[in-house]
């Protein structure tokens, strides 16, 4: 994903230079141009992803459950404690970006630890870490900022789409189901997610994702709760990160 938009730019330069009478000259441009632009896209995109959103780092003095939480369960995972960032939204959420688990982001919303309780907030942070865990990060933040053009031609809504198409339909699910396994309370996870979708409603989609970046509006579907602001319709068929899904299958278990 990082590759092609880079690949993209050097080959409209490399033309140009080979058109003028430049052929070697426009043959390094393309190489230096594609490795460039790809380079800067995987190493800028989860910071620019975090930033659009307006997630500012977390001070453990503030929020020393939360920091508790997450020491515990990287603890048990067998995981670096990511760097833990809070975004100012009553709704409950969460998202994690990044690399790879060494330079990962775990990003809350004020909503989550609020709105949730203990075992609710344990079920939703390691449902992140799982995430980091299995790399899923990885694809998040370059699926986002390699669809910011695509987004201008389409729209916002079309965009989020091919983001959750790229990052991988069901990554929520599978991602729920692994961590109802490390918790120590199993049911938080579902619960959790039940207190999501009675919150659904509470927050029009013009105020989700938060964030004025040009990709924030992008990020829908790197949330744990992808579906607020849209609780007035039905599930999506076959749409197994629809959160109403999720939550229904963990109260199976």
């Amino acid at each position: 994903m990082a590759l092609a938009p880079g690949l993209v730019a050097g080959v409209v330069l490399g033309v140009v230079l080979v058109a003028v009478g430049l052929p070697l000259v426009g043959v390094v441009a393309l190489v230096v141009v594609a490795a460039g632009v790809s380079m800067w896209i995987w190493r800028t995109a989860p910071g620019l992803v975090v930033r659009s959103i307006g997630a500012r780092p977390s001070d453990e003095t503030d929020h020393p459950r939360l920091h508790n939480l997450v020491d515990g369960l990287c603890a048990t995972m067998g995981l670096p404690r990511p760097a833990v960032y809070v975004v100012e939204s009553a709704v409950p959420n969460a998202l994690a970006v990044g690399h790879d688990p060494e330079s990962a982001m775990l990003v809350v919303t004020s909503g989550l630890e609020q709105s949730l309780s203990l075992v609710e907030l344990e079920g939703v942070l390691a449902h992140e870490l799982v995430h980091i865990k299995r790399h899923d990060t990885v694809v998040a933040a370059v699926a986002v900022l390699t669809t910011v053009p695509w987004s201008l031609i389409r729209g916002d809504a079309a965009g989020a789409e091919r983001v959750h198409r790229l990052m991988g339909p069901g990554r929520e699910f599978s991602a729920d189901q692994r961590a109802a396994v490390v918790v120590r309370y199993p049911p938080g996870i579902g619960s959790a997610l039940e207190t999501m979708v009675d919150r659904e409603g509470s927050a029009p989609p013009s105020a989700w994702p938060p964030g004025n970046g040009r990709a924030a509006p992008l990020t829908r579907w790197l949330w744990i709760d992808p579906m607020v602001g849209e609780s007035a319709v039905g599930p999506a068929e076959g749409n197994l990160d629809d959160t109403r899904v999720r939550a229904a299958a963990q109260a199976l278990l």
